[in-house]
């Protein structure tokens, strides 16, 4: 029965955070730990929907506060879905901040106008901000100089633990009782998804801080990481953005047994830490509380040349449009083994950006088109859902974004780049086109800045088999193979529609059998081995956090060279341009015709189609000789 506020319809309910997944329908259409939730109760039972909001403050999420939504949206699920995955897909919009209430108000018997609910509203910032003076002239916050001291005064222990389970953390303290809490004020790096169960204290999540290394001698911001763990801290969780000041008191150094030999030193909050988000205090001076601007600074298509020029070129200057996260980490540009100009990284460095999502590529995979130019790509991303659904016109802020660059050229054109942009685009025409890939891992947030001006319902897309994402998720490790595979897969799903060795005639092959082969050729092309269990990059997102470096593989290369495949047509008029410019010769037949001049050993690299591969069928005529032949040629 939901419209939206336009006809002066009020919601009146509680804001929470999802601590887990959430089943709301049949899989795959779960909410993951960390969305939004608004909750009405009425006549003893409770209803809920998932939300979104472009500015969500901590208060809003407190025990005490009720929220009294003014504006605000329904969007529809897709007319395709019916029964629980629509009312799965079903969300609302929060288009400005709410009225906050006492929890424990009373309601009138008839109806009020706005101006009566703001009479009762309740300022919780006010009484946040006397206590975070509190906090610091109780404990002043320490540098970031001196915090890494004190984590390494004492060698980490090896310690063995049992993991309950596969999501959960073991955390311990590695000093005695006698050590003293920590208070640390910083500014935010990098902010982790949010982990169910951490040691029995409930969920949590990593934030990385840069603090100010209080030394006369030194003004470089130190990193500092710290775990929040407990049900107070998931409004926080869903507050806090990159850049933000954060004050987090009563902190213990501790550390994180993640299973390996290497285990890391952090702080971690106690059952009596606090933690406050200065940027909510609108009230406060820079004088009162300054913490120094050490993160970077998103950039828009204005800035975009500059980036396609580093990862174009190994080694060129430092990106003026967007600074590098992680300052420890300068790793040049890369390719693939065979110098691939089809596709290089930006190695080593994650980037932000900002700007409109324009289409919808591929729900499952979380593939979206950003201002008619770059792809967004949240394969990898944990929080990704089905039902996280970006819709065409909302601005998305993203930080620590891995980034990829596929080009287009005379030899290959991306079967990605012609699905995302259908249109072609005269500023980059044919084989010119360069388009940036924006790809999220652990470390990586999406924030919504500005939703679309319409209530259109959000889209479902697929550009993939729906039955074989699945698939293809488990046998991946990073997005860069899973780029190569899907690109591969659609090729040898164009070239044998029923099969390798079927007909359109005479096949036996199921259309799902059918498929699942094209995916393992896909497989086997690509160069990429078959794994069992959890891949890598599904492996516990508090671990990959901490260890970005050493095990975060959503950009990383395959060790062979790429496999791009083309056909037999595609040969023959790279084989026409090469002899047209060698013999000032040309024809336009794919025949060779008597009196041409006589045929010789011709290489892929004359051709420019180095690391291009032919697959097709072997055929063997009347005289015995052996053809190979293209049905897509």
């Amino acid at each position: 029965g939901l419209n939206d506020s336009s006809d002066g319809t009020a919601l009146m309910g509680t804001l929470r955070v999802a601590d887990k997944t959430e089943k709301l329908a049949r899989a795959p259409f779960c909410i993951s730990a960390g969305s939004l939730v608004f909750c009405e109760t009425s006549g003893g039972s409770t209803e809920q929907i998932r939300c979104q909001t472009s500015a969500p403050r901590t208060s809003w999420f407190l025990d005490s506060i009720v929220v009294l939504l003014t504006h605000w949206r329904y969007i529809q699920p897709p007319k395709l879905l019916r029964g629980d995955s629509a009312k799965a897909w079903s969300y609302i919009e929060i288009l400005s901040a709410p009225v906050l209430l006492p929890a424990n108000i009373e309601l009138p018997h008839i109806e009020r106008p706005l101006s009566w609910w703001l009479k009762h509203q309740v300022y919780p910032e006010l009484e946040l901000e006397q206590e975070l003076f509190a906090a610091i002239k109780e404990l002043p916050p320490i540098g970031g100089a001196q915090a890494l001291s004190i984590l390494a005064q004492h060698p980490r222990k090896r310690q063995k633990a049992e993991r309950p389970d596969n999501t959960s953390v073991v955390v311990t303290s590695i000093f005695d009782g006698n050590t003293q809490l920590q208070s640390i004020l910083g500014r935010v790096r990098a902010i982790g998804a949010l982990s169910s169960e951490i040691d029995n204290d409930g969920p949590g999540f990593l934030v990385d801080m840069a603090v100010d290394p209080a030394q006369p001698d030194d003004d470089t911001p130190v990193s500092i990481t710290i775990l929040l763990c407990g049900q107070q801290f998931l409004g926080l969780f869903a507050a806090v953005c990159v850049d933000d000041s954060l004050l987090l008191t009563d902190l213990q150094p501790s550390v994180s047994l993640d299973g390996s030999s290497d285990n890391l030193a952090a702080f971690a909050t106690t059952a009596t830490s606090r933690a406050f988000r200065i940027d909510e205090f609108d009230g406060l001076e820079e004088s009162q509380i300054c913490v120094s601007a050490a993160s970077q600074t998103p950039f828009t298509q204005q800035s975009q040349r500059s980036l396609l020029s580093q990862i174009t070129h190994q080694g060129s200057a430092a990106c003026t449009g967007a600074l590098a996260l992680d300052t420890q980490i300068q790793s040049p540009t890369r390719t693939s083994p065979a110098n691939d100009c089809h596709l290089a990284v930006h190695d080593g460095k994650l980037e932000s950006y900002t700007g409109e999502v324009t289409r919808v590529v591929d729900t499952m995979l979380g593939v979206y088109v950003i201002d008619d130019s770059h792809l967004l790509m949240l394969t990898f991303w944990p929080l990704l859902s089905p039902v996280f659904v970006l819709r065409p016109g909302s601005h998305v802020l993203l930080d620590n974004m891995h980034v990829l660059l596929l080009s287009d050229s005379d030899s290959y054109c991306w079967k990605w780049l012609k699905l995302a942009f259908p249109k072609p685009n005269s500023s980059q025409p044919g084989g010119d086109r360069r388009v940036l890939i924006f790809g999220a891992c652990t470390r990586s947030s999406i924030r919504i800045i500005d939703f679309p001006s319409s209530s259109n319902s959000a889209e479902f897309a697929a550009a993939i088999d729906g039955s074989l994402v699945v698939a293809i998720l488990r046998q991946v490790c990073g997005l860069v193979e899973m780029i190569e595979v899907v690109e591969a897969f659609w090729v040898l799903r164009k070239k044998f529609p029923y099969g390798p060795l079927g007909t359109e005639r005479q096949t036996r092959e199921s259309e799902k059998s059918i498929l699942q082969v094209a995916l393992q050729m896909a497989l086997a092309l690509s160069g990429y081995r078959e794994t069992s269990g959890t891949c890598l990059a599904r492996q516990d997102s508090l671990i990959k956090f901490t260890n970005h470096r050493s095990l975060c593989q959503v950009s990383q290369m395959s060790s062979r060279d790429p496999c791009r495949v083309v056909t037999l047509r595609e040969v023959m008029r790279r084989y026409f341009i090469w002899r047209k410019q060698n013999t000032d010769r040309g024809s336009g037949d794919l025949t060779h015709k008597p009196g041409d001049a006589p045929l010789t050993n011709i290489y892929s690299s004359q051709l420019q189609l180095e690391g291009i591969s032919l697959i097709g069928r072997l055929a063997v005529n009347e005289r015995g000789c052996v053809y190979l032949r293209d049905e897509t040629a």
